[in-house]
């Protein structure tokens, strides 16, 4: 009896970007619709579980994985009694497959995920670690083209930049394909947030600052009722700087608008007001003048003229100290809000109101993170 060996085609160990299907080419190289992409801080991007419910409908069920190459936290701070801001950096793996189950390829990529101001420490580790975690995930997606937000790399467009593929013919438009469905629009995945959330920071422009915000000001809505954060100042500083009653209150007051990021020609304003009172002070102090007696509250605050050389050094020095500071919270994705929150937690005092040296210190501590976090 002769046996007859059965020859089965064994699918290729490795795949190729011929491998893909012409429904997953056509949706890969669409535009993305309006309605997935979310604003936060002026930034466009996806949601979380919008990329993956796509990577579902692309690659299919079973047919991508996402692997965490490291989850590491990178800071915790007790920023008042019983409220925790915590940090984590998260490298993730994401791999898609083709229809028969063979690697097509794989991105890498890392990102910062934070817990602000939260009253449990585990919740504060859970939503931080889930935070870079999925902020890793998406940064691995966009390799995937405009249908996972690649587009929205290019100052925040919705029109297709990948547009077409050599590797990847674009079907026919008479081709028997279907067509990318219409969603609802996507709704940003809910987190829990702290009742007592850490203000978040403001770049001021020219306008804003000239006059002080009005109260209980409600934030301005856009057309889908997601509400804007308002832009300008967080206090009216010309108002505190008339009211200082010494040199140091004043300099707080003005290194507070620095750190708010108040332009020139607000700050030259402060030092304005800083030489009146300063020329009142000195003119009640004249000889052969007499000076009507006032109460604590009508008596002009003796501030030093800025025109000080000492004085103007001063404030330079803590200038270039808070400007390092923000620069060193800058390479860990920290807000100024959230270095405020540190400080008052290192210092007992916002960044802006801390001295020279207690700036330094806090720089050198968050470089020293930055630099465990990169090794």
């Amino acid at each position: 009896m002769t046996v007859i060996p059965l020859h089965r085609n064994a699918p290729a160990a490795t795949a190729g970007p011929v491998d893909l299907t012409v429904e997953q080419v056509k949706t890969l190289l669409a535009p993305i619709n309006p309605s997935r992409v979310q604003t936060l801080r002026g930034q466009s991007h996806l949601e979380a579980w919008d990329v993956r419910r796509w990577l579902n409908r692309v690659f299919g069920f079973g047919g991508w994985s996402d692997e965490t190459l490291e989850l590491a936290p990178v800071a915790q701070m007790e920023i008042n009694p019983g409220r925790w801001t915590v940090v984590y950096r998260a490298q993730v793996r994401l791999t898609v497959k083709t229809t028969d189950g063979r690697v097509l390829t794989a991105y890498d990529d890392a990102a910062m995920g934070d817990s602000r101001n939260q009253p449990s420490l585990g919740d504060a580790h859970d939503q931080a670690m889930k935070t870079a975690l999925s902020q890793a995930l998406k940064r691995c997606a966009h390799n995937l083209g405009d249908a996972f937000g690649l587009s929205l790399y290019n100052d925040g467009s919705r029109q297709a930049v990948g547009i077409w593929s050599a590797a990847h013919p674009k079907p026919a438009d008479d081709a028997d394909v279907p067509a990318v469905p219409d969603d609802d629009p996507v709704k940003p995945e809910q987190t829990p947030v702290a009742e007592e959330q850490v203000q978040r920071s403001k770049r001021a422009e020219d306008g804003p600052w000239e006059t002080p915000p009005p109260p209980q000001q409600r934030p301005r809505a856009v057309p889908d009722q997601r509400p804007v954060a308002q832009v300008g100042p967080s206090r009216n500083h010309l108002a505190d700087a008339q009211v200082a009653e010494s040199r140091e209150q004043f300099d707080q007051v003005r290194a507070a608008a620095v750190a708010e990021g108040a332009p020139q020609d607000y700050l030259a304003k402060l030092d304005a007001v800083a030489q009146q009172k300063a020329q009142a002070a000195q003119q009640q102090k004249a000889p052969g003048k007499p000076v009507a007696k006032k109460s604590a509250a009508a008596r002009p605050a003796a501030v030093p003229s800025v025109a000080d050389p000492e004085a103007d050094d001063a404030r330079q020095q803590h200038a270039v100290a808070l400007a390092e500071l923000l620069a060193a919270g800058k390479a860990l994705a920290l807000d100024p809000s959230h270095l405020d929150d540190i400080a008052r937690a290192e210092a007992g005092c916002p960044a802006a109101e801390c001295t020279v040296e207690q700036l330094t210190s806090l720089t050198a501590d968050l470089r020293a993170a930055a630099e465990g976090a990169a090794a």
